[in-house]
């Protein structure tokens, strides 16, 4: 089974360096050679940068997240997915106003959506700044009252700033989601922490 997982690696890694040197060669024999419409050409393009974000995000580092992603916005300035992409990994480096910055972008694209909403309360908490978190998790929540990772943070920021009632409320509402769905809201998180690299609250 190592076997395997160590050759998946190998190809992946490998089919990388292959995507990473086609964009290192503007006009080279593969591009000339290709007979696609323009927009053929973005769309490819655009899943090459997005396949780098991922492979990044799952098996490099947070610069290389960091790196891809402010290649991608330089094209693509309003892509919701890879702001808040970015804002998880600057939270990752500890470079919180850069991702309130990125997640401000993304809230204003999407208001209504609930990932940039509870990143941003996250970033603030890790920044300190429990009040101004809490005001920005309650709205992750109100949009999406299952989301078991705002209310963990928000409960974090209502046990630091000392309201421990409402702190304990919301872990009940975590445990009793928990237990209903069958899921486990109790593994180790960050930001939103899919390598164990994150700060754990």
């Amino acid at each position: 089974m190592e076997e395997k997982k160590a050759s998946f690696y190998l190809l992946l890694k490998r089919s990388s360096a292959k995507v990473q040197s086609e964009d290192q060669q503007p006009g080279s024999a593969t591009e000339t050679s290709d007979h696609r419409s323009p927009q053929k050409s973005v769309l490819r393009h655009l899943k090459i940068a997005k396949y780098k974000i991922d492979y990044a995000k799952d098996f490099g580092t947070e610069e290389q997240v960091v790196h891809y992603c402010t290649k991608y916005l330089n094209d693509f300035l309003t892509s919701y997915y890879t702001l808040c992409n970015r804002a998880n990994a600057y939270c990752k480096l500890e470079k919180y106003d850069r991702a309130i910055e990125d997640l401000n972008s993304a809230i204003q694209l999407k208001p209504q959506r609930t990932n940039a909403w509870y990143l941003r309360g996250a970033a603030k908490g890790l920044k300190e700044s429990y009040t101004d978190a809490i005001c920005d998790l309650n709205k992750a929540i109100l949009i999406n009252p299952s989301n078991c990772l705002a209310l963990k943070c928000r409960a974090y920021c209502y046990y630091k700033l000392k309201i421990y009632e409402e702190a304990l409320c919301d872990i009940k509402m975590v445990i009793i989601m928990d237990f209903e769905v069958g899921g486990n809201n109790w593994a180790p998180s960050g930001v939103s922490d899919t390598k164990g690299k994150g700060k754990a609250f």
